[in-house]
């Protein structure tokens, strides 16, 4: 039995539920109801709790670094995976519907697991989490900070201009200018808001700045220089 668990793919479960089963407009998830979520989070936190267990166990049976770092590493990018759909997932259900409240739990849970294991293998990593924490005044070492995280040298506001503009040329094509900021921003900071929500954003919009439009008109300009440099 244990053998087994081992050989299993140990995302399967989570797979099934943030993949396929609650992603937005599958039969399934038109299906669920508000008495089926409380069961599908707990399901969820046992097979976060059995992903570490296993993760544990996998670790002490091996005995090459080189081995080990590999594994760690397909963890890492299920669990990468696994994070971006949920953010999807999140961004395409409205704030009153109680999936999204859901899937913004989800996502804290599978941080939570991803803070937990940047913490305790980051050594096995040669340097990738270090080197991702460097920029700027990173965090100090045992702090988190996701994997996919992109620092942008613009303000939110001038980000946002940004994204406003290409929402409405159809550059980027989504059902609204909101879901286009909730897809987008989990994974932008700027040099001084590590962390900001998409509705900062949005509401920045509403009263556009000169000096912001300016600045954001002026890095279009040097894009066009770079570009015609190529």
């Amino acid at each position: 039995m244990a053998t087994n668990d081992r050989l299993r793919y140990p995302f399967e479960r989570l797979d099934e539920i943030i993949g396929t089963a609650l992603v937005p407009g599958s039969s399934t998830s038109k299906q669920i109801s508000l008495k089926d979520l409380p069961g599908l989070q707990q399901q969820i936190r046992s097979e976060i709790g059995k992903i570490w267990k296993n993760l544990s166990a996998q670790t002490f049976l091996l005995l090459s670094h080189k081995k080990i770092a590999a594994m760690l590493r397909q963890y890492q990018e299920s669990l990468d995976e696994l994070k971006w759909q949920a953010i999807v997932n999140m961004a395409a259900y409205p704030e009153d519907n109680p999936l999204n409240s859901f899937f913004n739990q989800v996502l804290a849970e599978l941080e939570q697991l991803d803070q937990q294991f940047r913490r305790r293998y980051r050594h096995y990593f040669n340097g990738e989490t270090d080197t991702h924490k460097s920029a700027g005044s990173g965090p100090a070492a045992g702090d988190h900070q996701p994997l996919f995280k992109i620092t942008c040298r613009l303000s939110v506001d001038q980000v946002a201009i940004l994204l406003k503009a290409a929402d409405e040329t159809r550059l980027l094509s989504a059902r609204s200018f909101s879901l286009v900021l909730r897809s987008i921003t989990p994974f932008l900071s700027t040099e001084r808001m590590p962390n900001f929500s998409w509705k900062s954003a949005r509401s920045s919009t509403l009263k556009i700045e000169e000096r912001d439009k300016a600045i954001a008109i002026g890095t279009l300009e040097e894009l066009i220089r770079k570009i015609k440099t190529y």
